[in-house]
């Protein structure tokens, strides 16, 4: 089980990375533009290609937690994350156990 929370949390991990480079790329946006910007959803699922409209505001809250990631509603998985945060767009989950520490392991801003 653990080995299973590990793939699923680097797969999360992996679209985090993906979120910050186009984060990067608009890094002129101003912090409460109220402007909508396209993200991945940072699901765990390999072949999932959905989209998430954020804000940059919201982008930040979420990334504010190393074991926090944003998706399509439907895409949680319980048995390693719990819903932190509902909004009509998205969802903010949380990763607990092995999953949640080596999600926030896995952090790019941490480093």
């Amino acid at each position: 089980m653990e080995e299973r929370d590990e793939r699923l949390a680097r797969n999360e991990a992996l679209f985090r990375d993906v979120n910050e480079r186009i984060a990067a790329q608009g890094s002129e946006w101003e912090l409460d533009a109220p402007d909508l910007h396209d993200y991945l959803c940072e699901c765990g699922r390999r072949d999932c290609t959905m989209r998430v409209s954020m804000t940059r505001q919201e982008y930040e809250r979420v990334r504010r937690h190393g074991k926090q990631f944003f998706v399509v509603p439907g895409h949680e998985l319980p048995e390693v994350e719990h819903v932190v945060e509902r909004e009509d767009r998205y969802l903010v989950v949380e990763k607990h156990g092995t999953a949640g520490n080596f999600a926030d392991a896995l952090d790019p801003r941490q480093h």
